[in-house]
């Protein structure tokens, strides 16, 4: 009994050790997970902060291109871009936008900017509107980019996609630009959703219950069709329709022949050209000239004028003319549909 007792009494400090063993390691593991926890809600906040530290870095499409200080004030040298800015920042901060973007006809945002100065892609114009920053296309001359670069102006070059998921990249980056990486988070939020709603109501439908249609424009008696790779097209394709163009072997926009058209033998004919521009013109000689009546749009009267600044403009306002289509091809499902505009900062 006494050995017993001996025994036990050698024990507890054993058990003793053992369950404070126990204990430790178990707080260590809680500690670790916590301590995990609280990294990343650091992380987190330096996310959400991001948008308010500079100098920043972005990389654009004329090299890595740093920028001091969050802009105030935006010079856009396109209607593409100054469509996508002006959905990103206020509008007192724009100092200059594209004569066309004033135009009802090719812009979507003309009634927003008709009190902000008109420019050109002369350097001393430019200079003197004293912008901060000065966001363009591919397409703006290089030498006026080292001219406003010598004159510590600087220039961000970004694409212009012609299809609505690369137009959403550029709007994060145009966020990250001008430090709105919440607004542009916030458009792109929206313009997804609107996207979606369209395509939920393609997937009902099958290939086979797709309508053949055709993007046409006629300037200086040259017939123009949409084929793969325009932003036409991808409104096509993106509305549910098969783009007759692209599968008659047309890239891009090229010129055809009255010949071709009735190749193409398109179901529905959409003219992207303004009426008041040559489209009435246009749409008159389709229906009367002899050749075009072998061809079912004309046949069946599905030839339909649409908002030039819808399909031509190379920005988010394409989604327009995504709703608009959509409506000609699925009237039971969206014909009624009303689709307004987008939202502003």
């Amino acid at each position: 009994m006494n050995q017993l007792n001996h025994n036990r009494n050698r024990m507890q400090p054993l058990l003793l050790t053992i369950m404070s063993s126990l204990v430790a390691s178990i707080l260590l593991i809680i500690g670790i997970n916590v301590f995990n926890d609280d990294t990343n809600i650091v992380e987190e906040k330096d996310q959400t902060t991001d948008q308010n530290i500079w100098p920043r870095e972005v990389n654009a499409l004329n090299g890595t291109i740093s920028i001091l200080e969050k802009p105030e004030r935006i010079l856009t040298a396109s209607v593409g871009h100054d469509e996508l800015t002006v959905a990103l920042v206020k509008l007192d901060k724009l100092v200059g936008v594209a004569g066309i973007t004033k135009d009802q006809t090719y812009s979507n945002i003309a009634d927003l900017v008709q009190n902000i100065p008109e420019i050109d892609r002369d350097p001393e114009n430019i200079v003197a509107l004293n912008p901060d920053i000065v966001v363009t296309s591919e397409y703006f001359p290089e030498e006026s980019i080292q001219r406003l670069n010598d004159l510590k102006i600087t220039v961000v070059q970004t694409s212009l996609a012609s299809n609505i998921e690369e137009q959403m990249d550029t709007i994060l980056l145009l966020g990250r630009i001008y430090g709105e990486e919440q607004r542009a988070t916030q458009l792109v939020a929206e313009i997804d959703e609107r996207y979606d709603f369209i395509d939920s109501i393609i997937q009902q439908y099958n290939t086979s219950e797709k309508k053949r249609v055709l993007s046409i424009t006629r300037y200086s008696d040259q017939i123009w069709a949409a084929g793969s790779n325009s932003t036409e097209g991808m409104i096509i394709e993106a509305a549910g329709g098969i783009n007759a163009a692209a599968e008659s072997g047309i890239k891009g926009n090229m010129t055809t022949s009255l010949e071709g058209l009735i190749e193409m033998d398109p179901e529905i004919i959409i003219i992207t050209q303004p009426r008041e521009s040559g489209g009435d013109e246009f749409l008159e000689d389709l229906v009367t000239i002899k050749v075009t009546q072998e061809i079912p749009a004309v046949l069946n009267n599905k030839i339909y004028f649409m908002e030039t600044k819808h399909f031509t403009t190379l920005s988010f306002w394409n989604i327009r003319g995504i709703e608009e289509l959509a409506k000609l091809l699925w009237p039971e499902d969206i014909g009624a549909k009303s689709f307004g505009g987008f939202s502003l900062p």
